[in-house]
């Protein structure tokens, strides 16, 4: 087995981050807009399409809303009489809006919001719901319950969670592996790496990552894993409590590691991200898997202490040789040492515990570029680091401390305005970061400089764009998995571009000037 020493001082310069958070700095104001204990747990925040806050409330089993600029909490939606919430990670969680809502909050169809929580049924179930919004009273209608998937197991530890709609009009769901093979839960194995014997078979959806369509069933073009066709989409992971899609396609997602390697990963179909074989890289470093599960006679005096395995922990390289689909993370906040870490208590681990991302496009703040933001649990900061050109590499893998405190960072969104964010606590607390510094000059790059109608559209669309371009401008149309669908050169203003041929779904039209792209914009084909 590997070298057990480490040093405390080593997670320091492990984790080896700055000290001073950007935050704290003349460019940045901080504010909060609802004080601790005024939201009841937290889990997930979005910009809603009514340009209020949405907040699901964990504890509470309640959705509510808050004022970007301050002001009462407003009851959306109360599922006390359906969430079931115990002492642990369950309840009120995940929720995604269906794009509809944002292109027109007077919309009548597919006016939906997702929801996802735990329910008792014999045990800890998930379900995911779907309800509609009420743009005359600005809620959710109750009566409109519509069940997507539910009967799938539950924990009270590690569920994960998070829920996000795809470009492709898709469910993606993070469900974790239930901290099985630890604590009190030293004895039950972890399922992350067994697949689903059938369709039906949800007994091993732990450790996954599901794509579902929009009433619930398995998508055509989900991957086929060990012969069987399901809702699993990836696999081997831990506690991915993060879920974001950037406008290039690409799933980014964070997750938990265990003593090392928090990940920051892309999520590609039918990969294996490698726990409990393989945590972070395949490296043999600050890592082996004991399966307290497989010694009955151990596993009831369960023991943190690296070394203290009942039996032969396997190395890293071990595993990957019979995982031929493994993918590796794009990072690891610095989290993977040379050698085990020797304490107890997670004080002395090399880890952040990201507890979300979000995925910064606003093309505002300086330097940024597109960043990814990760608020931590343990850590009590938010984090951000910068993508590469095509968002398929942290930039030089380092990651800035934007924000912190002594709370515990739950979730962010971001403001269409591109210089402000929110944040969401677990104490409650909802907080506006505001850059206040000098602006990138963004002239061009502004919203409602190139339009695309209607959105969404069915055999159609207009190009129309603003005189401080040149006279034609060339055209790039991806599909949802980034497939090249159409390319135009030299297009006039008022271009109607034909999409009589195009699937329904999300594309993405590149707007492009002298060969470089000067914006990027989401279409819904529709009919």
């Amino acid at each position: 087995m590997k070298t057990i020493l480490l040093l405390v001082a080593l997670f320091f310069l492990n984790v080896g981050i700055s000290q001073t958070p950007v935050t704290s700095g003349a460019d940045w104001t901080v504010t909060n807009l609802a004080n601790n204990n005024a939201l009841l747990n937290p889990n997930t925040i979005l910009y809603g399409p009514d340009g209020y806050l949405w907040i699901t409330e964990r504890v509470g089993k309640k959705v509510v809303k808050i004022s970007p600029s301050g002001g009462a909490k407003i009851e959306m939606l109360d599922l006390s009489g359906v969430v079931y919430q115990s002492a642990g990670q369950n309840g009120l969680m995940g929720m995604t809006v269906h794009p509809d809502l944002y292109a027109d909050i007077n919309t009548t169809t597919n006016n939906y919001l997702y929801l996802l929580y735990t329910y008792n049924s014999s045990g800890t179930k998930f379900r995911i719901a779907r309800y509609t919004y009420n743009v005359a009273t600005g809620k959710l209608n109750s009566a409109s319950a519509t069940t997507i998937i539910d009967g799938i197991e539950a924990s009270n530890d590690h569920n994960s969670g998070k829920i996000v709609m795809g470009p492709d009009l898709k469910l993606y769901w993070t469900i974790g592996e239930f901290a099985n093979n630890r604590g009190s839960k030293a004895c039950l194995e972890i399922r992350a790496q067994y697949l689903p014997t059938s369709p039906s078979d949800y007994s091993d959806y732990k450790g996954k990552m599901l794509r579902l369509n929009l009433d619930g069933s398995i998508p055509a073009d989900n991957p086929t894993l060990d012969g069987v066709k399901s809702h699993v989409f990836s696999y081997g992971h831990r506690n991915a409590q993060g879920l974001v899609f950037g406008s290039n396609g690409k799933l980014y997602s964070s997750e938990h590691g265990d003593k090392t390697d928090d990940e920051i990963n892309i999520i590609e179909s039918g990969k294996n991200y490698g726990w409990p074989l393989i945590s972070g890289y395949n490296d043999d470093k600050g890592y082996a898997y004991c399966n307290w599960s497989s010694y009955p006679a151990n596993c009831g005096s369960y023991s943190n202490v690296i070394g203290n395995c009942p039996g032969a922990a396997i190395e890293e390289s071990t595993s990957a040789a019979s995982m031929p689909n493994f993918m590796p993370p794009i990072g690891t906040f610095n989290s993977t040492p040379n050698t085990e870490p020797t304490g107890s208590t997670s004080s002395t681990w090399p880890t952040v515990a990201p507890a979300s991302i979000n995925i910064y496009e606003g093309g505002k703040i300086p330097n940024w570029g597109v960043s990814l933001l990760v608020p931590t649990l343990k850590a009590g900061k938010i984090f951000r680091t910068k993508l590469n050109a095509d968002g398929t590499a942290l930039e030089d893998g380092t990651y800035e401390e934007f924000h912190s405190s002594s709370d515990r960072f739950r979730d962010v969104t971001i403001d269409p305005d591109g210089i402000t964010i929110y944040t969401v606590t677990d104490a409650g607390a909802l907080v506006k970061l505001q850059f206040v510094g000098t602006q990138l000059s963004n002239s061009k790059f502004e919203t409602n400089s190139i339009s695309l109608v209607p959105n969404p559209a069915s055999n159609e669309i207009k190009l129309s764009f603003s005189s401080n371009f040149k006279a034609s401008l060339n055209v790039v149309i991806v599909d949802a998995y980034g497939r090249t669908i159409k390319e135009i050169q030299k297009i006039t203003n008022n271009y109607l571009v034909d999409t009589s041929k195009f699937s329904n779904g999300v594309y993405f039209v590149s707007v492009l000037e002298d060969d470089k792209k000067i914006m990027t914009k989401k279409i819904i084909i529709q009919r």
